[in-house]
């Protein structure tokens, strides 16, 4: 019955983005968000991290009017064609130095949903997750304006305290938040870090 329900609600996502032309399911956590806490705005310069196949910058698109969107991910699959959207093919960890200078205090909001090649261990997907979301961060120390704020995906570990707890002075708010849209038996959460401070300089 639980097994039968949940197929029940992913096929309602799964058709429910195909009738809304969006690229990927995955866009509807990103809207109920969105609708809770608000944070994207008209005119809004965003970086969307791990932005393949596009869903997440097709909403955001919708959402900022003559804002502009800079989307990065190591796939090549992100098939938008909007004059406010400029994609970048690369890796994060990768990231180099003009960028980061070429954007400093740049961005109003950074979103990822990027996420590791799972192996089904949940600690090493968690540990590689949660290396994820730091990188995230450390790119926010540069390009990221005071007051803007962060979505980012992390998997449920052992380590995802300690690091919450680290970056908490770093903003007004921090919460941890799962989307009735995600899968049940999923372990994915999202940060919603709200209104940086002026001063970042915790070491990620």
């Amino acid at each position: 019955m639980g097994y039968t329900f949940l197929k029940k609600i992913q096929n309602h996502y799964f058709k429910k983005a195909k009738k809304e032309k969006y690229s990927a399911r995955s866009v509807y956590k990103l809207e109920e968000i969105n609708n809770k806490y608000q944070l994207i705005k008209n005119g809004f310069q965003v970086l969307d991290i791990g932005c393949a196949p596009g869903s997440w910058s097709q909403y955001l698109l919708k959402k900022i009017g003559n804002g502009k969107i800079v989307g990065i991910d190591i796939k090549k699959n992100v098939q938008i064609s909007d004059k406010r959207f400029t994609f970048i093919h690369g890796n994060i960890f990768h990231i180099d130095e003009k960028f980061l200078n070429s954007n400093k205090n740049t961005f109003d909001l950074i979103t990822s949903d990027a996420a590791p090649n799972t192996t089904g261990n949940k600690f090493v997907d968690s540990q590689n997750s949660l290396a994820i979301v730091k990188k995230v961060f450390r790119i926010a120390q540069s390009v990221l304006k005071i007051n803007g704020s962060i979505i980012a995906k992390v998997f449920q570990g052992e380590d995802l305290k300690a690091f919450i707890d680290g970056v908490r002075k770093d903003f007004l708010k921090i919460v941890l938040f799962k989307p009735k849209s995600s899968r049940k038996e999923s372990y994915e959460l999202f940060i919603i870090a709200i209104k940086r401070n002026e001063n970042i300089d915790t070491k990620y």
